[in-house]
């Protein structure tokens, strides 16, 4: 087999269906089986699935596992020589898969533990893709208002919304193959002789971060994490944990992954570091939005964290 494409649900239905439809009618060229990992889904998906793609490896958890962890019970599974994993929030554009399958099966691209596309929203804007992984440095400049990033690119997004009135501010426009720092969970294609070496996802996480901190795990293994552009694949984004989270419910589990992030990676110190200015990051967002509820619930979250 040459790929094993895993999705996880939750409660996303309709959008399960519509992925692996695309999945059925964009892959040719190669071997593919696709596994569903429900996530005690309580909208019908296993029904649906049960009935309408009986051939889907099918997981019916009794609870809901999170991201990495119900990715890891299908990847432990899989016999595949790479493991694509897809958000059920996704539409294949393309012959995607075929396009990291060959990517990844090219000789020179023996050192690359993991790939990515392009994603789009919903009106086709490119949607950001990729990341890089963060640091002390990096969190210190983002909690005293000085990232020069993040003012370039809110100064670029003020710019493209108000004075040209482009609502689709493009977040990644290179259009071509590059190394970068991690890959965007919704579609990660990775070769399993390097998970094999790395590790898989790391069950500390329960959504939010894991995926950065498995390709940080794999370049420390001494492989390469690249960009594919012309896989291009539409992602309507944050599907499954909107159904029943509310924001500030997304927001904690966002700061406890990215403290996690921190701790696994650089240390329990560097995870102390992390929360104390993450605190400072939302005591200026707190003065900033007049003590708003809003604002202290935010700063209340990172104040009780517990590391």
């Amino acid at each position: 087999m040459d790929v094993s494409i895993i999705l996880v649900s939750y409660n996303t239905k309709n959008l399960t269906k519509e992925c692996i439809k695309s999945i059925y009618e964009k892959t040719n060229g190669l071997s593919y089986e696709i596994w569903v990992v429900d996530n005690a889904s309580s909208d019908g998906s296993v029904e649906m699935l049960q009935q309408e793609f009986p051939e889907v490896k099918l997981i019916a958890s009794k609870e809901n596992l999170g991201f990495g962890k119900a990715n890891n019970v299908a990847i432990k599974q899989s016999y595949a020589k790479y493991c694509l994993l897809l958000n059920t929030d996704t539409v294949l554009l393309n012959n995607a898969v075929k396009i990291f399958f060959d990517f990844m099966e090219n000789p020179e691209n023996i050192n690359v533990g993991a790939c990515g596309g392009q994603l789009y929203n919903a009106d086709m804007s490119n949607q950001l893709s990729f990341g890089e992984f963060n640091d002390i440095e990096k969190l210190k400049r983002k909690a005293l208002g000085i990232d020069q990033n993040v003012i370039r690119h809110r100064i670029n997004r003020f710019f493209e919304k108000k004075v040209k009135g482009n609502q689709n501010y493009i977040y990644d426009a290179r259009g071509r193959i590059g190394e970068v720092d991690y890959i965007i969970g919704a579609d990660l294609m990775l070769r399993k002789s390097a998970l094999d070496k790395a590790g898989i996802f790391d069950e500390i996480f329960f959504m939010y971060g894991e995926e950065s901190e498995l390709q940080f795990r794999i370049k420390k293994h001494g492989y390469n994490i690249k960009i594919i552009p012309d896989a291009k694949i539409l992602h309507y984004g944050g599907a499954s944990s909107a159904n029943k989270n509310k924001q500030l419910d997304v927001e904690k589990m966002l700061l406890k992954g990215n403290i996690n992030f921190f701790k696994l990676c650089y240390g329990q110190d560097a995870a102390k570091k992390a929360k104390f200015y993450y605190i400072i990051y939302y005591l200026r967002y707190f003065a900033l939005r007049f003590f708003a509820p809003k604002a202290f619930s935010r700063l209340k979250t990172a104040l009780e964290l517990e590391i």
